[in-house]
């Protein structure tokens, strides 16, 4: 499953580096819309690199499951069990996913993301609460459109090819006669890829900060998940509630989309 876009920009035939790219924010209740493009140039090394701690997480997950499953059996609570059953999906690091009991290994993950990695990391952020913001129709389709032709003008560089999760909408019209494109964006199922988990995980908690900047009151998920965020704060020094760019020791950037009257 490929889309395929026809584009004029010469490429070198030199070294391929791949972008990983994933969002959050996605229901028009949330006010921002953060789309994260993770760059890596060694795949293998990358996911090498990760694979302890993300299979700690992984271990304590599938033990928590199998408790939860033991209690409803010796309760016989099988309408419970029917549910958790059809609820079963594939593990994956996710945002939503850090709890109390995970989140220390989430923080170990992020400190391991820049000890042990090279990446290029840049989100791109609509605040749907800008003046000048206006829906479009397929909303978070457009705002993926949008984000995507921002990154490939003004933050790629010799880019090909762009991996999405694969419950990405295939079907919307790209509209691919105007700006700056990759080659092909390709479906990857994200359970099997941690750059994409690693940019779900970026995305949401920088969503977060972003929120609680602006005076939203933290839920207690919010409260769970801080720690992590102040991992990532305490690694690049700096807040996570604007617009920033570190360099080093990796390249790690929020832009806050300022939006123009049409």
């Amino acid at each position: 499953m490929e889309i395929v876009f026809k584009t004029t920009a010469q490429h070198n035939n030199g070294d391929l580096s791949f972008v990983f790219m994933d969002e959050s924010g996605k229901k028009e209740s949330d006010r921002f819309f953060v789309c994260g493009f993770l760059q890596v140039d060694d795949n293998i090394s990358f996911s090498r690199a990760l694979q302890r701690v993300a299979d700690q997480i992984k271990d304590l997950s599938v033990k928590n499951r199998q408790q939860r499953v033991d209690y409803l059996y010796k309760e016989k609570n099988l309408e419970e069990l029917r549910s958790l059953a059809w609820a079963f999906n594939e593990f994956e690091l996710k945002n939503y996913r850090i709890t109390n009991e995970n989140q220390n290994l989430y923080c170990d993950l992020i400190k391991a993301v820049w000890k042990k990695t090279k990446f290029r990391f840049t989100a791109i952020v609509f605040d749907r609460k800008d003046p000048n913001y206006i829906r479009e129709e397929n909303e978070h389709n457009a705002l993926y459109l949008r984000a995507l032709k921002l990154y490939m003008t003004y933050c790629a560089k010799e880019i090909k090819y762009v991996y999405v999760p694969d419950n990405f909408d295939i079907n919307f019209d790209w509209n691919v006669s105007s700006g700056n494109l990759p080659v092909a964006i390709l479906p990857l199922q994200s359970n099997a890829s941690l750059q994409i988990q690693v940019a779900d995980i970026f995305t949401g908690l920088i969503a977060q900060r972003l929120r609680l900047s602006k005076g939203v009151e933290q839920t207690k998920k919010d409260i769970v998940r801080m720690p992590v965020i102040e991992t990532i704060e305490k690694i690049i020094g700096r807040k996570v509630d604007g617009n920033l760019t570190i360099k080093e020791p990796n390249y790690f950037s929020v832009w806050v989309v300022k939006l123009q009257k049409k």
